[in-house]
């Protein structure tokens, strides 16, 4: 893809009105893609908007909302059809949205498990096939976030690793059928990310789970990654078409050798998260 000052394209980003998403959209914007931020509140969804103005006006691109439920086949199919009269074309999808989860599988219901799903996976996948006729058109990219948990089935995260990991699979079957397209399709796992609300989000969720679940990455012993370490690993994603990025990168080795020595991976996976398995 084109760097020089010229606009290099027109981007989603879906969950892009908080938290990573939106982030991810501010570096887009900087690095001269015009921006469609998608979510469900229109209130948080303008916010974001006008959040992100002063980094479009900067670069000389534009950012635009749009309203939309992405686990939902009519209003993905709505939203798309609008990106392609508004802007004409599509070069890259970041599907930002996810739902997280804390608890034991002992509780784990069915339906929490299909919520988890259409969260994590369903919407990605209606979302990059809306945007495929336009990817194919422009060569462009997907990039799927993903998470440790799509690596690795640590505890206590309630239906969540289940549903990383679904993602996980489903981003790699894309990227080798969509290949045959020009369209390449990208995972970004990263650990724990920085946020003001690390350690309260799960207060109403995961009692059967020791007080320690409730930590970012379920008491993972790991440093919170900033936010913008992240987005900025989507961008490089984007202009380099790599397939696979986790975050922090020296974690791969780790996972890879617990792949091959299933109970060294659980002996990790116990040190690097809490200890405590008191409820």
């Amino acid at each position: 893809m084109d760097h020089s000052n010229q606009r290099l394209g027109v981007a989603v980003v879906t969950g892009g009105s908080a938290g990573l998403g939106l982030v991810i959209a501010d570096v887009l914007l900087a690095a001269r893609y015009d921006v469609i931020i998608l979510g469900r509140d229109a209130d948080r969804l303008a916010g974001a908007g006008r959040r992100l103005t002063k980094t479009a006006r900067t670069a000389g691109v534009r950012v635009q909302e749009m309203l939309a439920d992405v686990t939902d086949e009519a209003s993905v199919a709505a939203v798309f059809a609008k990106v392609q009269s508004d802007f004409g074309r599509l070069d890259v999808l970041v599907n930002g949205v996810g739902k997280s989860d804390r608890g034991r599988t002992d509780s784990l219901t069915r339906q929490r498990l299909i919520e988890l799903m259409d969260a994590n996976v369903s919407s990605a996948l209606l979302c990059s096939q809306a945007a495929l006729p336009m990817l194919k058109d422009s060569g462009g990219v997907v990039v799927n976030i993903g998470s440790l948990a799509s690596k690795v089935g640590a505890r206590y995260l309630g239906g969540y690793c289940a549903a990383k990991h679904a993602l996980a699979g489903l981003t790699q079957q894309m990227r080798l059928e969509w290949r045959e397209y020009g369209v390449h399709v990208a995972l970004v796992s990263p650990g724990p990310i920085q946020r003001a609300d690390a350690g309260q989000r799960y207060a109403h969720t995961g009692g059967d789970a020791p007080p320690s679940a409730q930590q970012p990455g379920g008491g993972a012993k790991l440093r919170g990654l900033p936010p913008e370490r992240v987005a900025r690993s989507v961008l490089r994603c984007i202009r380099q078409r790599r397939g696979d990025i986790m975050l922090p990168g020296h974690l791969r080795g780790l996972v890879a050798v617990g792949h091959l020595f299933p109970a060294l991976g659980d002996w990790l996976i116990r040190k690097f998260t809490s200890s405590s398995d008191k409820r």
